[in-house]
């Protein structure tokens, strides 16, 4: 069997996009994503990212690395990167999730050294599929 690699990162947005631009990465990235075989979830608060993404080691950290170095975001943050047998987020090439109340909580995970892995987890919990969410694939 296989593991799957599994990193969640957050990061400062370089000026705050507009629907269009979310919508052009949503798709973009789900085209990608498909070809690649890799699932996850974006979520957008405002003025943060934050993103999880699942697949084979030689596929998810070069993306990771390239998604780093985009320009339309800075000061990137992995704060899980593990293993498992199990996709969280197979049904997804990419899910998104809009959330403005979830703001302060990302600022916090891109300003400080310290990470508090229950936080993380409640994190990804709330981007994790449910009924309300629709399939981006």
């Amino acid at each position: 069997m296989h593991f799957v690699r599994q990193i969640f990162y957050v990061s400062s947005a370089s000026q705050e996009p507009g629907d269009a631009a979310i919508q052009d990465i949503l798709q973009v990235s789900g085209r990608n994503n498909r070809k690649l075989d890799i699932t996850g979830c974006l979520l957008f608060s405002g003025r943060h990212f934050g993103q999880v993404l699942e697949g084979i080691d030689s596929l998810v950290l070069p993306l990771v690395d390239r998604i780093a170095a985009d320009p339309r975001h800075s000061n990137v943050v992995v704060l899980m990167d593990s293993q498992s047998r199990e996709r969280e987020y197979g049904d997804w090439s990419m899910g998104y999730l809009h959330d403005l109340d979830l703001e302060d909580r990302l600022e916090a995970f891109v300003r400080s050294p310290q990470r508090d892995a229950n936080a993380i987890a409640d994190l990804m919990t709330r981007m994790k599929p449910d009924s309300m969410m629709g399939s981006l694939r």
